[in-house]
């Protein structure tokens, strides 16, 4: 399984983002049982991608709508008719080995648990269903685009998993989030899913549903024991958290000639301003160096540039004794979670003259709390740690 680690603010940004049930249809008779004891009638479900009623600074539109959302249902109960009372309980699906409260029949109780329970049971039903050595099986008229409607389904409770939906295979939208929660300080680790657009990827916590259902009483708690009709067709809205996207720039350099002072190869330094603008806005700005000691090409690649920035590539200082064979900037456009490439080749001009450079950099060591510097070839100073590590050039 891939993972993601999303540091948040708060868990309740995303654990407390259940989804909002809203009434489509309901019924003021009593709920009927049918030969075999189950809640009879057929229940229907709306998922919208995101609450219509959010501020309009607040919304993802059209970004959230090129994600592709669909919504996968599982379900993890039968809903069975408590006999001699307007409510049901839950008979567990084979394979599902879970804790509901109400699963036992107690007369006239309730079925709902409470929010953290609702949390910590969809985290169980989505280990099982998000296995990836045995996946489990949607129901039928399921994995459908967000804002359709499911209909046909039997009275009980399901698990909804929203993901991407060129994203069939279960390793490619499981995901693992890390939350803090900055009142305890605690962290806790959940299974979430995810669909990507261009720019950005939404997460999104699998949540559980009871069909049919009551509406919230004055304190916000669904129950089916609440007062009131019962809904059958029922509408809920997402609440996903989104990431931001990103992806590389490869910068290739070829030296065709190189410059000999009495048979003695002197360094060739070539800096490079890179400039990422998206929507008008600078996003992304870096300068960087390649150096040569012979003929040839060499490669630098730059990562984190925001996905969907074009980024405009000049090389500024082109060598005491070499030019561009082809002048002017580069331009490229960053995909997502990809590389992507620009080129410049340099000859010799035929003068002679020495000329060389030095890269430093400067890397967070987050273990130490503090600045490390580094040179590139290494300088012999005071401070200077030599030559970076793998993998800390411009992550």
């Amino acid at each position: 399984m891939k993972r993601r680690w999303i540091s948040l603010l708060a868990a309740a940004t995303l654990v407390f983002g259940m989804c909002i049930a809203d009434p489509m249809a309901g019924t003021a008779a009593p709920l009927e049982a049918d030969a075999e004891g189950f809640v009879a009638g057929s229940c229907s479900l709306t998922v919208y991608p995101e609450d219509p009623d959010k501020e309009e600074a607040d919304r993802f539109g059209e970004d959230l709508a090129g994600a592709g959302v669909v919504v996968d249902l599982y379900r993890i109960a039968r809903a069975v008719k408590t006999p001699g009372y307007d409510t049901y309980h839950y008979e567990l699906m084979p394979g599902y080995d879970l804790d509901i409260p109400g699963a036992d029949g107690n007369q006239g109780g309730s079925n709902q648990p409470f929010a953290g329970s609702w949390e910590a049971l969809a985290q169980q039903a989505a280990a099982i269903v998000l296995d990836e050595n045995s996946p489990g099986t949607p129901v039928t008229g399921s994995g459908v685009p967000t804002g359709s409607r499911i209909e046909g389904l039997d009275a009980g409770m399901y698990l909804m998993v929203a993901r991407g939906s060129n994203l069939t295979d279960v390793s490619d939208y499981k995901m693992e989030i890390r939350q803090k929660d900055e009142a305890i300080g605690e962290e806790s680790v959940r299974i979430a899913t995810i669909a990507n657009s261009e720019q950005h990827s939404y997460a999104f916590l699998p949540q559980l549903v009871s069909l049919p259902a009551k509406q919230a009483d004055a304190d916000g708690v669904v129950n089916t024991a609440n007062p009131g009709d019962w809904i059958f067709d029922m509408a809920v809205n997402l609440k996903p958290e989104r990431l931001s996207r990103y992806g590389s720039l490869e910068i290739v350099k070829t030296l065709s000639e190189y410059e000999t002072m009495g048979g003695i190869q002197e360094s060739a330094t070539f800096v490079f301003e890179v400039t990422g603008r998206l929507n008008g806005e600078v996003v992304y700005s870096n300068v960087e160096s390649i150096t040569f000691t012979a003929a040839g090409q060499e490669s630098v690649v730059l990562n984190r540039i925001p996905a969907g920035a074009e980024v405009t590539v000049t090389e500024v200082y082109s060598g005491s004794s070499y030019e561009l064979t082809v002048p002017g900037d580069r331009t490229a456009v960053i995909g997502a979670d990809s590389v992507v490439s620009v080129e410049f080749e340099n000859e010799y001009d035929g003068r002679r003259t020495n000329g060389h450079g030095i890269k430093n950099q400067f890397v967070y060591d987050e273990e130490a709390g503090r600045w490390n510097w580094y040179s590139s070839p290494a300088q012999d100073a005071a401070g200077n740690q030599g030559e970076p590590p793998a993998g800390s050039r411009n992550e």
